[in-house]
This record gives structure tokens, sequence and C-alpha cells, in this order.
């Protein structure tokens, strides 16, 4: 992966990671921030896997995490 763009709703992570995994049991995060400010984050990465998540660690509000779109780039 080399780009991975986040399109937040209103209720969205104000810390988060990004994890990656070859069989969907063992995660290893290659991104992390504790600064989130929602809208559309656009990441530059570098990581390998075929499953990736966006674990949340904080919430800017009280209603969870609402991603409107997913986006993973790559070869």
């Amino acid at each position: 992966m080399s780009r991975v763009v986040l399109n937040w709703e209103p209720a969205f992570a104000t810390a988060f990671q990004l994890q990656s995994s070859n069989d969907a049991v063992n995660w290893s995060p290659f991104y992390s921030t504790t600064t989130g400010t929602g809208g559309i984050n656009d990441l530059a990465v570098v990581a390998n896997g075929r499953y990736i998540r966006m674990n949340g660690t904080a919430r800017a509000t009280i209603y969870g995490y609402s991603l409107w779109e997913f986006q993973v780039y790559g070869q």
C-alpha cells in the first residue's frame, strides 16, 4: 500500500491506527495519529498486507466512528 484516504462523517476519530495483516488474525500498525481532525485524510503510507483496518482509540463525539469512504491504493 502506498496511499490511504479516509473520508470521515461527523463521528470521526481523534486518535486511530491503521493496521495491516496477511491472515486477518495477526495485525501490524503502519500509521498512527492522536490529532485526527475528521474530514478527508489523504495519507502517504508504506505497508504490505492483504487486509487493512482502522482501529479507533479516541472518538470526537459520543457516536463512535463513521467512515463514509475508505480507499486503499498500491500494487
